[in-house]
């Protein structure tokens, strides 16, 4: 026990030390106990119909992760919170918070959210090979014109890795971003 215990604190001080570098703010979780869940009802109309596309491109974008239809599962957080807010101006919208009392309990739901980062991460990953084909293709136009979207996917994710404080998804993380800061360069973006 006492060797977990040790590792544990070995990850997450050099977590504190990255962080630190980078003059990044971050409160190391191993897991999440405290969560926010988004239910919704948007009416079928013009109105409703651009608050649920705006909803869907915030939410992924914020860290949230898709439940089932109309339900959206995030770390409990004031962004969270402004999510929910947003789409409650034109729908039906029910939140719940929670904070898990079964240990095990929360280390699934944490695994399954992480899990869910991790195929958004893979997503920013894809659109970064894209734009590395394109720079070798000599289609620099097409790879400059991927970086804002790729910018502000890379710049959420950091912001929902941060909130949710994983020594993991943080670490390997960086260096995606390093990566993307490394190809927005050489494109001069």
């Amino acid at each position: 026990m006492q060797a977990i215990e040790e590792e544990k604190e070995s990850k997450f001080s050099s977590l504190e030390v990255m962080a630190r570098l980078t003059d990044t703010k971050i409160e190391t979780r191993e897991i999440c106990d405290k969560w926010f869940l988004i239910t919704y009802d948007i009416p079928k109309t013009e109105e409703g119909d651009k608050a649920r596309r705006e909803f869907l491109a915030q939410a992924k974008l914020k860290g949230a992760v898709s439940h089932t239809d109309s339900v959206y599962l995030m770390p409990w957080t004031p962004d969270a919170e402004a999510i929910a807010l947003g789409l409650a101006k034109v729908g039906d919208v029910c939140v719940w918070t929670s904070q898990t009392t079964d240990n095990l309990q929360a280390i699934e739901v944490t695994k399954n959210y992480d899990k869910s980062l991790g195929e958004s991460i893979d997503e920013i990953v894809e659109r970064l090979d894209k734009i590395e084909s394109y720079i070798v293709l000599d289609q620099n136009g097409r790879a400059y014109r991927m970086i804002p979207k790729t910018d502000l996917m890379v710049e959420e994710m950091d912001k929902a890795i941060m909130r949710r404080g994983s020594a993991a998804l943080l670490t390997n993380f960086l260096l995606i971003k390093a990566r993307y800061q490394s190809l927005a360069r050489n494109l001069g973006a």
